[in-house]
């Protein structure tokens, strides 16, 4: 038995450990303390192996607009996850327990405000320079971002990060640096264009359903 099936194996004895039946319970943890005396693990060890680390890719390899930052905030919390942008990779790191379901929801998210930021260009913005092309999206991104902050929150939950996320955090990511995202509009008083950019961004949000999978799974679609 190698380290990673002997920690799943202590996880199962653990919450036999928990059972009703006192002989049982009793068995589950002699077992258990056996085997984390072997492999030489401490309880903090087994909590620790329940938190994971998954990326979904971001827009930017450096600095993100600050739209797709107000999005990774609103699915880590939903997730009850923490999470870092990997500079020069360019990506987002969800970390916690939920991860591979934060990461895939944020990819998910990205792919459909992406395809509504180029329709609305296409459509709306076909005679502006690119540079307004650019700011105008971001506001009309901003807006959808904020309109779909609410249903990701509800569909998620909202618990508070764990303490063996937080101790992996220490052990794992203790030094870490503040991310500058980039805001385009920053500097723009919001007139009458901005208010129309962003009630495109909240119509467009409302096409966005997050649903959970068939027969009880804990699959996600975004429909």
């Amino acid at each position: 038995m190698n380290h990673n099936k002997a920690l799943e194996k202590i996880k199962k004895l653990l919450r036999l450990a928990a059972s009703d039946n006192p002989h049982e319970a009793a068995a589950a943890m002699r077992q258990a303390r056996a085997l984390m005396e072997k492999y030489r693990l401490e309880e903090s060890d087994v909590h620790l192996s329940d938190v994971y680390e998954c990326a979904a890719r971001s827009g930017s390899k450096i600095t993100p607009p600050q739209w797709e930052a107000n999005l990774v905030g609103a699915v880590s919390q939903a997730y009850a996850c923490k999470v870092l942008f990997m500079s020069g990779i360019g990506e987002w790191r969800f970390i916690g327990e939920l991860a591979e379901l934060a990461s895939y929801t944020m990819t998910l998210l990205l792919r459909q405000v992406r395809q509504s930021r180029r329709d609305f260009i296409s459509t709306q913005l076909k005679r502006c320079k690119p540079a307004t092309k650019t700011k105008r999206a971001d506001v009309f991104c901003s807006a959808w971002v904020s309109a779909v902050r609410k249903q990701v929150m509800a569909f998620a939950g909202k618990d508070e990060p764990s303490q063996a996320m937080v101790a992996y955090m220490l052990k794992n990511h203790a030094d870490t640096e503040k991310l500058d995202c980039r805001d385009r509009n920053a500097n723009k008083s919001n007139g009458m264009r901005s208010t129309t950019d962003a009630l495109y961004g909240i119509i467009a949000a409302g096409d966005v359903r997050l649903n959970h999978g068939v027969n009880g799974q804990d699959q996600l679609s975004l429909n």
